[in-house]
């Protein structure tokens, strides 16, 4: 095997690396199953001494400081000097550091930035002093290494005026704080705006993406209803919810925001607060709005036009080329219905009778929990209203029309909130969703329901499916055997236990907690990204207005 000076006459290109780098690379790419002591000694080169330890090198150092100390009366003298002459190098060293740093960026010349921290350095004269510095330098080795890794780096990739600044930065920081090092590291404003300028524009797409959901936060709490602490609140509400648990929490919110959805709906339809809804304040609130439509039944012949016969062909949620291409693929009963009212002509007082009595049929096809009963009641919900648009167009009386619009719009309310009443008198916040999904124009507090419930399912569900409601749940009565059998004789632990949970629960649920707690949240840049603009300044855009005026009025 040759040795390493015929190595490196035979490859002179390894010629910027050393010894220990070249054979290193060798053994690991050619000779990997070979012991790397035996290589280096077939190379002829000596074993690498071996790195000593932190411990090796304290122990070194402070036995070379006892040894220039020396012994006796004369070794206090010594040390204290040396004390002085330490003191004085390290601090010297800080302004060093910052002059310099100052300098090189002032001059841009790296080297007199050097030369100016040289001679502002204080170095210990005394072997006393110059072994207590070294044994110092040893017990700090492993904070200087850490902290000289940014300057370190910065200076060995070409940039050493950027790293004379990290060093002064770092030695000003446990002094005078963060703030002063950027006023001296200019070199790093530059990169601190891009990184800054980088996490604003991330925090503006987060605050875009977040926006639908937080407008709807601030919609559904200005009807009051009640929203989890992991949607909407803060850390100490997150805090109470996973101690009173989270599936807990929610069934509790959706019981009190079962109240506010039926105060909300009722008052939607007419109803006062202190009337219930019930089916039979439902079908009166419904019998007053027809009164107009009872007037209506008046008006004569109503001509169907080309704009119904379209109304009528969009019922079927078909486009031309989708039934050019599978014509097959109907719905019939959809069809069939639709061929009802495809008439070129009709009485105004049997078509209201057909559009009352197509929604009290929609209205029983929607609450069915079949799919294919839903989209027929949608479907004849639709119809029903191609038929009343027609009615406006075609009747002259234009009084008598905004009378019939105005009950057009109660009626479709009333007849929305039928088909989400159960027989309990509470509303489904779900059918009401899939009222809205299908396209169905809600309108007010319904679609604030509507759209709280596609957002946060969870604690809008239909209260008469979750069952009686007790104090203390089976986990939480399982977090109270554990206690009691943990500390058999602590009454008072137990007790706790099994009250802490419903306790945590209770705070949620109350007002006070919402109002304070649950609030749309304003997506800001993370603190880092704040430091990055603090050191970077600021943009022109959060210049004062009068910069640009007198910039202008200058030309």
């Amino acid at each position: 095997m040759p040795d390493i000076q015929s190595i490196r006459q035979q490859y002179p290109q390894y010629g910027d690396m050393s010894d220990d780098q070249l054979a290193g690379a060798l053994h690991q790419k050619y000779y990997a199953d070979m012991p790397e002591t035996e290589f280096r000694q077939k190379i002829g080169l000596k074993d690498t001494p071996k790195e000593p330890t932190y411990g090796e090198k304290v122990s070194k150092a402070g036995e070379a400081f006892d040894k220039a100390a020396g012994s006796g009366i004369g070794a206090i003298g010594k040390t204290a000097v040396a004390a002085v002459e330490d003191v004085a190098s390290m601090g010297s060293g800080v302004a060093g550091d910052i002059a310099g740093a100052v300098t090189s960026v002032a001059t841009q010349d790296p080297k007199r930035g050097e030369a100016v921290k040289e001679s502002l350095t204080y170095q210990p004269r005394t072997e006393a002093g110059k072994a207590g510095a070294d044994y110092l330098g040893a017990l700090a080795e492993p904070v200087t290494k850490v902290a000289g890794a940014i300057p370190k780096y910065l200076e060995e990739h070409g940039h050493p005026i950027a790293g004379q600044a990290a060093r002064a930065a770092i030695d000003v920081a446990p002094i005078k704080g963060l703030g002063k090092a950027a006023d001296l590291a200019k070199e790093i404003k530059p990169a601190a705006a891009r990184i800054a300028a980088a996490g604003e524009d991330a925090a503006a797409v987060r605050a875009a993406e977040e926006a639908p959901k937080q407008a709807k936060i601030a919609q559904a709490r200005s009807i009051g209803l009640k929203l989890p602490p992991s949607e909407a609140g803060g850390a100490v509400g997150k805090v109470l919810e996973g101690a009173g648990g989270k599936i807990q929490t929610e069934m509790g919110l959706s019981r009190e925001n079962a109240k506010v959805i039926n105060r909300t709906v009722g008052q939607e339809i007419g109803l006062s607060e202190r009337q219930p809804l019930t089916e039979a304040n439902v079908e009166r609130l419904k019998q007053e709005a027809y009164k107009p439509y009872d007037r209506m039944k008046k008006a004569g012949r109503i001509a169907a036009d080309d704009e119904f016969k379209a109304e009528l062909e969009g019922v079927k949620e078909r486009t031309a080329q989708a039934q050019e291409d599978y014509p097959e693929d109907t719905n019939e009963l959809i069809d069939k219905e639709i061929k009802k009212f495809d008439r070129p002509a009709a009485d105004s007082s049997s078509m209201l009778e057909k559009i009352k009595s197509l929604r009290g049929r929609a209205s029983r096809n929607m609450q069915s929990p079949d799919a294919e009963k839903f989209e027929l009641g949608l479907a004849q919900k639709k119809i029903a209203t191609a038929m009343e648009n027609l009615i406006e167009r075609q009747v002259p009386d234009k009084s008598l029309v905004s009378d019939f619009r105005a009950a057009r719009v109660k009626l479709a309310k009333i007849y929305n909130v039928e088909d989400a009443l159960g027989p309990n008198g509470n509303v489904s916040a779900a059918v009401l969703a899939r009222q809205l999904k299908r396209g169905v124009p809600l309108s007010g507090g319904l679609k604030t329901v509507a759209e709280t419930y596609q957002e946060f399912p969870k604690v809008m569900r239909y209260v008469d499916n979750l069952g009686g409601h007790a104090p203390f749940s089976a986990l939480d009565y399982l977090v109270g055997g554990v206690e009691a059998v943990a500390h058999p004789a602590g009454a008072a632990r137990v007790v706790g236990a099994l009250a802490a949970r419903p306790l945590a629960r209770g705070i949620i649920k109350s007002e006070a907690y919402q109002r304070r707690g649950i609030k749309p949240r304003e997506v800001k840049p993370s603190l880092g990204t704040r430091i990055a603009r603090r050191v970077a300044g600021h943009t022109l855009q959060d210049l004062p207005q009068t910069t640009e005026a007198t910039v202008g009025d200058a030309r």
